[in-house]
């Protein structure tokens, strides 16, 4: 549950003893920098049972739900409609840069958007402002499979949409062999990495220390998370 006690926040009041979400929208104005200030702890969001349960995702589940399908995908894109094993898999690593530039965009222009409505601040507390807030909170680090499965269509129908179908579903695969990676590692940041357990590579440490800057030294910077690519393109790179 974390603190009990009640934290006062420009004229509203949290009290965390109670589930969090149905107060968020009365912070305002207030809320980017409550949001940016981060506390330990796990807090409940719902007073409803199920829902509070809904909110919560272990991070196994998502190699488990997704790396069939994208595995089938790009299978697909060999098997079925003759795309030459070389081809597909140089058109999966195309996917997994695209997948970057997604992870880079989504995270700066979206879960970064400063909103101020009380519509507005619950529902990005509810998609990304509850990690920055409470950034140790190892059920809710990883994007559950629900909402997860509206980008994933979004982007299987772009695809399709502009590239022949074979060609499309190996690009898809890639893109989702990218995304299932950015999750897991995302959660080894958090929870291998912060718990004793090193980082193999200096990449992959580099890569931890960039993220853990974004989250206690300076939130508008460091927005890739599994490469640092396109913060240093954009020259949002942490110093």
């Amino acid at each position: 549950m974390g603190v009990s006690e009640d934290r006062t926040v420009g004229k509203a009041t949290i009290d965390h003893s109670q589930p969090l979400l149905r107060q968020i929208g009365a912070l305002g104005p207030n809320y980017s920098a409550w949001v940016h200030a981060p506390e330990p702890g796990q807090p409940r969001f719902f007073r409803n049972h199920l829902l509070e349960a809904c909110s919560k995702t272990p991070w196994w589940v998502v190699p488990l739900v997704w790396l069939p399908l994208f595995t089938y995908c790009l299978a697909c894109a060999v098997n079925r409609h003759g795309l030459p094993l070389p081809v597909a898999i140089s058109l999966a690593l195309v996917g997994v840069v695209g997948w970057q530039l997604l992870e880079y965009v989504v995270h700066r222009f979206v879960f970064h958007a400063n909103l101020k409505s009380p519509l507005g601040c619950t529902f990005h507390f509810l998609f990304h402002g509850c990690h920055h807030k409470f950034p140790m909170d190892k059920l809710r680090l990883v994007f559950p499979p629900v909402p997860a499965s509206l980008l994933v269509v979004a982007v299987y129908g772009s695809l399709v949409a502009t590239l022949p179908y074979g060609r499309a579903l190996a690009v898809f695969a890639g893109m989702g062999y990218g995304y299932v990676s950015y999750d897991c590692l995302h959660y080894w940041m958090h929870h291998a990495g912060g718990a004793g357990v090193a980082l193999p590579g200096a990449l992959l440490r580099d890569l931890r220390r960039r993220h853990m800057d974004h989250h206690y030294r300076d939130y508008s910077k460091g927005y890739g998370i599994s490469s640092a690519f396109f913060d240093i393109l954009f020259c949002t790179a942490a110093d």
